[in-house]
């Protein structure tokens, strides 16, 4: 290896011309040093000038050389031999930083900076090395000013871009809050819509589970209330004390909820859309026995018609396996009060006038499966 001579001498031209520069950064120490590679004219005599220091630091020394053609030829270095003038000895030395054939190769505090340049020759198995020394410079006023200047540049710079970053930031965050907005409105929206559709929903499951359709389907069982003797002019409440799509379709909870209530109206919905029901002033039991109530009727919602009972029969039926059961007409429940059945009581009926056709308060229809029952208890007040 052979290296610069230590005692080689630092020009400090009074004419100095600045051809060309390069800047690289090499670590050492876990520390990063930039080197300078300058194409200098000291007095028109060309010079390869490089100077090095801590990246990004300010200091009042740094490590620099100059050396001309004639320093370099009388190293009589193998690899600079391919090399007849400065400026190609220049490039080799810049395409060596490129390349990363040159690394740091010791520093001593103060003194001295050494790089190492490591490079091939054809027809030889082994690297070449070629070191150059350079000493510690203690920077002038001019020297540290730059270094202020330059790190103030390099301080602004960094704080333009991070007020870039910054811009972009709040104008993403801008972004996002607007697109937030716009969720959170849109989510609003589709909950309101929601909303809606949610009480649609709850009103048309209403509607269908109503069997009394409309006021003048109530004031049409209201009426004929009213026309048993000894109600003609009360207020008539009802009020609900069974429902099936609610309470189930057990008897034994049909029983426990609707027994021993006095002036009851059953109201059934069958699934082939017929809407019917019964009236009695006697109280349903779980007991098997027959019974009469001279001002029990039956009547169709769907058809607006009533049949009346014939005085003294005994047109009403209680029994533990079964709903409410007008004879003759229909009744409520076998096992289930999902099940109901009409009987067959044409040309005659003898429990309830006004029946023309068999089953016709069910559209013709023996058997139906209930799709809802209600169960209300009649109360009649005095009017005030």
């Amino acid at each position: 290896m052979t290296s610069i001579n230590d005692n080689e001498t630092i020009i400090f031209p009074d004419e100095e011309e600045l051809n060309e520069e390069n800047v690289f950064v090499l670590p050492y120490s876990k520390k990063n040093y930039a080197i300078k590679v300058q194409l200098v004219k000291l007095n028109e005599k060309p010079f390869i000038r490089i100077i090095a220091q801590e990246e990004k630091k300010i200091v009042n020394f740094n490590y620099m050389v100059e050396m001309n053609e004639d320093d370099f030829n009388s190293q009589d270095n193998i690899l600079l031999r391919p090399y007849r003038d400065i400026q190609g000895i220049y490039l080799f030395i810049l395409g060596s930083f490129e390349d990363g054939m040159i690394s740091i190769a010791d520093i001593n505090q103060k003194i001295y900076f050494n790089l190492v340049i490591e490079g091939e020759i054809r027809g030889y198995k082994n690297l070449f090395t070629f070191e150059i020394k350079l000493k510690m410079h203690e920077c002038n006023k001019d020297d540290v000013q730059e270094m202020i200047c330059n790190k103030t540049n390099e301080l602004e710079n960094e704080n333009k871009n991070f007020e870039t970053k910054l811009n972009v930031i709040e104008k993403e965050n801008n972004n996002m809050k607007l697109q937030v907005d716009e969720l959170n409105e849109k989510e609003n929206k589709y909950e309101l819509k929601l909303i809606e559709l949610e009480e649609i929903i709850r009103n048309l499951t209403l509607q269908n589970k109503q069997i009394i359709k409309n006021e003048e389907e109530n004031k049409y069982i209201k009426n004929r209330l009213l026309q048993i003797p000894g109600r003609e002019n009360k207020n008539i409440c009802l009020k609900l004390k069974y429902r099936m799509t609610e309470d189930g379709d057990s008897l034994q909870m049909f029983h426990s909820k609707c027994d021993n209530i006095p002036n009851n109206l059953v109201l059934i919905k069958s699934s082939s859309g017929a809407r019917f029901g019964g009236y009695t002033d006697e109280p349903w039991t779980s007991g098997n026995n027959d019974v009469v109530d001279n001002n029990c009727f039956c009547f169709s919602l769907s058809n607006r018609k009533l049949y009346n009972v014939i005085q003294d029969k005994a047109a009403l039926h209680n029994h533990s396996n079964h709903g409410p059961s007008f004879n003759n007409i229909f009744y409520i429940g076998a096992d289930s009060l999902s099940y109901g059945n009409c009987t067959n009581c044409v040309p005659s009926n003898e429990y309830f006038s006004g029946i023309n056709n068999n089953f016709e308060i069910n559209g013709g229809n023996s058997e139906f499966t209930i799709l809802e029952l209600e169960f209300y208890q009649v109360i009649f007040e005095e009017i005030e």
